[in-house]
């Protein structure tokens, strides 16, 4: 299978999705619940704000910028409300992001799942969006191989369960640290739902579509435009 990006033509034998953000909106999902929590701290941050220092990046990384900014917030009591409040909500309020079911369901090659987050939350993601029948048991978590993007062993580590060279596989992100770690373990890269610093800091290094049906059309998937499934 070929894709055909910006000024690029790449031949892929497997991809790699990251999963918070590039198939399921959990991203915004967890933003307004941290917003939430911080209300009952008695703080206030925005959701975009709070996007900016949670997407795609390790937990405990953000919980530092965060515990920085607010210097009184109680750190503990703040990471325990969010771990029992977020499975939950993700179990019942998550959405995939538009063209996730039809992309995959017409994707008829190997692929797995490499995210920065733990396995709980991975496997209640893709369960509760109906994606999982899809990817089986082909997961890496990053706490599972102490490697967090933009480490790209996380991405060696995929390319290893998938059974393919860097050179044959397509990786689709939506995080700039995503990014990072798939362009230095040597994959192509297709970037979907890009802040528009992450989709000028990598024009041209990477393929750059809007969303997942149009990942899908470049991909020559019979999927339409316009699905929103």
């Amino acid at each position: 299978m070929t894709l055909a990006g910006d000024r690029q033509v790449f031949k892929i034998k497997a991809v790699i999705f990251d999963c918070d953000g590039t198939l399921v909106d959990s991203e915004s999902l967890s933003a307004r619940l941290i917003g939430r929590i911080l209300q009952q701290h008695g703080h206030a941050l925005d959701e975009a704000t709070i996007l900016q220092h949670f997407r795609g990046r390790p937990y405990a990384r953000f919980l530092d910028d965060i515990s920085q900014h607010f210097p009184q917030l109680d750190r503990e009591l703040f990471s325990r409300q969010f771990r029992e409040q977020s499975l939950p909500l993700l179990a019942s309020e998550l959405d995939t992001m538009p063209g996730a079911h039809d992309l995959l369901a017409a994707l008829q090659l190997p692929r797995c799942i490499a995210s920065n987050g733990p396995r709980e939350k991975i496997e209640t993601s893709l369960n509760s969006t109906g994606l999982k029948p899809y990817f089986g048991d082909a997961i890496i978590s990053a706490y599972e191989v102490n490697a967090w993007k933009p480490d790209p062993a996380l991405i060696h580590h995929a390319l290893r369960l998938l059974g393919v060279a860097a050179t044959d596989c397509l990786l689709v992100e939506d995080s700039a640290s995503g990014i990072a770690a798939g362009l230095a373990a040597g994959v192509a890269v297709a970037g979907v739902h890009l802040h528009e610093d992450t989709a000028a800091r990598f024009a041209g290094q990477i393929a750059i579509f809007p969303g997942l049906p149009q990942l899908a059309a470049a991909l020559g998937l019979p999927v339409g435009i316009s699905s929103a499934r």
